[in-house]
């Protein structure tokens, strides 16, 4: 005895109706986020913009804080006449 097992080889019509809504709720709510007055484009380049700012900004800090942080531990060094530290402090 032979098992036969059913197999669909198509989509449900329910599943495709659902992804047609899904996109068209999409398209609807991108064009009504346009009429808002603001582009999404636009908001997210500026969004984009400002982060690449702020990740600037603080790799400039960053920065200036290891040369800082070396500068005083090169000032802390006491160097005797060969270079090397004599512990004289």
């Amino acid at each position: 005895m032979a098992e036969e097992y059913r197999t669909k080889s198509s989509y449900s019509g329910v599943a495709i109706a659902a992804l047609l809504i899904a996109i068209a709720a999409l398209i609807i709510a991108w064009m009504a986020y346009n009429r808002s007055g603001k582009d999404l484009e636009d908001s997210v380049s500026d969004t984009i913009n400002s982060t690449t700012q702020q990740a600037d900004d603080a790799t400039q800090k960053a920065g200036e804080a290891a040369q800082d942080g070396t500068d005083a531990i090169e000032r802390g060094i006491d160097m005797g006449p060969d270079g090397v530290d004599d512990g004289a402090r």
